[in-house]
C-alpha cells in the first residue's frame, strides 16, 4: 500500500470514529475483541514500561453490577451537590452508565511507578507527579488504539471515565490487581 493510501485509510478511520453511547446487546465475536487487544498492545508507553493490561468483561450480570455501583456512587455524590444543581447533576449521571447495555467492556488498567523519585531517595513530589502523569498519558495511547481498532472493525465504542467514580468498587468486583488503576471503561459493540 502506498504511503498516501495508508494515510487515507487511517484518516478515514479517525474521521469516522465517534463515541457511541447507545450500544446494542448484540454479541461481539471473541476474534474481534482479540484483534482490538492485539492492536492496543502495540501502543507506545513511557520508558517502554508496559505495566498495564486490558481487562475484558462480557458477563451481563457483572456489567449490570458495575452499573449499579456507578449509580450508587453517583447518588452518594449527589448528596453533596447544591440543590439548584440537583436535577442537572442527576441527568448528567445518566452518561456514566451508558455502558450497561454493551456486550463487552474493555477496561485498560495501569500501574504508576516512580523509579526516578525512588532513586532520589527522598520525597520528590514533583518527580512523582511527573511519573504519574507519564503513566496516565501512556495509558491514554492504549485507549485511543482500542477506539481506533474498534472503528476499523466496524464496531462502536465510547471512552468513558465517568464510571470511575466507582473505581474501587468495580476494581474489587472484577479483581483488578493491587496497585493497578482503571484508566476508563470502554464499551465495545454495535451501535443501537
Amino acid at each position: 500500500m502506498a504511503d498516501s493510501e495508508a494515510y487515507q485509510c487511517l484518516f478515514s478511520i479517525c474521521r469516522d470514529r465517534h463515541s457511541t453511547r447507545k450500544i446494542s446487546p448484540r454479541p461481539v465475536t471473541p476474534a474481534l475483541i482479540d484483534k482490538i487487544i492485539e492492536l492496543a498492545s502495540l501502543s507506545p508507553y513511557a520508558s517502554n514500561k508496559k505495566n498495564w493490561q486490558i481487562l475484558m468483561v462480557n458477563d451481563k450480570a457483572t456489567i449490570r453490577k458495575m452499573a449499579d455501583m456507578v449509580k450508587q456512587s453517583g447518588q452518594t455524590m449527589a448528596e453533596s451537590i447544591r440543590s439548584d444543581f440537583q436535577e442537572n447533576f442527576s441527568l448528567y449521571l445518566q452518561n456514566f452508565i451508558h455502558f450497561q447495555t454493551s456486550p463487552v467492556l474493555l477496561i485498560p488498567t495501569f500501574r504508576v511507578v516512580h523509579p526516578i523519585a525512588n532513586m532520589m531517595g527522598k520525597d520528590e513530589s514533583s518527580f512523582s507527579q511527573w511519573e504519574r502523569d507519564n503513566s496516565v498519558k501512556s495509558i491514554s495511547c492504549v485507549c485511543m488504539l482500542i477506539l481506533l481498532a474498534a472503528q476499523s472493525l466496524g464496531l462502536s465504542s465510547c471512552y468513558m471515565t465517568g464510571p470511575l467514580i466507582a473505581e474501587q468498587e468495580i476494581g474489587d468486583l472484577i479483581q483488578i490487581k493491587p496497585g493497578q488503576r482503571m484508566a476508563a471503561v470502554i464499551p465495545i459493540g454495535y451501535g443501537a
